[in-house]
């Protein structure tokens, strides 16, 4: 299994906020089809067994769409947490190290 290594924390955290970014406009757009499919819904002008089943058929589409805004948020949380366990570890480690080194230094 390949490690991963976080080296930079700002390049790490600008990934998060592309993703971020890109989930606000996929909740967008998934918004905009909503209000474009019930403004067009048997309508004067579409309607009938055609629009009846189209419609239908987005309305089983647009049911996936909730779930799937919640799987990037859960992706988003995830990278989150890791860089923010990674920046705590890196800590902990400084502090120790430093500790450790004023303990060992025998000529303080």
């Amino acid at each position: 299994m390949k490690k991963i290594l976080i080296t930079d924390y700002n390049q790490f955290n600008e990934v998060i906020l592309n993703f971020e970014k890109s989930l606000a406009n996929i909740k967008e757009v998934f918004s905009n089809e909503n209000k474009n499919f019930e403004k067009i819904n048997e309508t004067s002008i579409w309607t009938g067994k055609t629009q009846k089943v189209i419609y239908n058929k987005y309305k089983l589409l647009a049911n996936n769409y909730e779930p799937i805004e919640e799987s990037i948020q859960i992706y988003i949380d995830f990278l989150k947490n890791t860089l923010q366990e990674y920046k705590d570890n890196e800590d902990y480690l400084n502090k120790n190290l430093e500790l450790n080194d004023e303990n060992m230094n025998v000529n303080s």
